[in-house]
């Protein structure tokens, strides 16, 4: 169960800080952001991120973390 709950911070972690990434490399202020349709790209990059995270947990033959580490989940 630790190793899902630091799996899930660390999700978030990526999540934030590509969104913050990209927030910050377009110039644009967080408080400008008038509607939903102006946040979609930054939501997009940091589920992107997210992607790359989960690939890593579910491959068998990646040893750092996830199903490849031989440690139960």
């Amino acid at each position: 169960m630790n190793q899902i709950i630091q799996s899930a911070k660390t999700l978030m972690l990526i999540f934030a800080s590509t969104v913050i990434g990209m927030v910050v490399a377009g110039g644009a202020d967080v408080l400008s952001l008038h509607s939903w349709g102006d946040f979609r790209p930054y939501a997009a990059a940091g589920v992107a991120a997210v992607v790359a995270y989960a690939y890593n947990f579910l491959s068998p033959y990646d040893t750092r973390y996830g199903v490849g580490s031989g440690e139960d989940l």
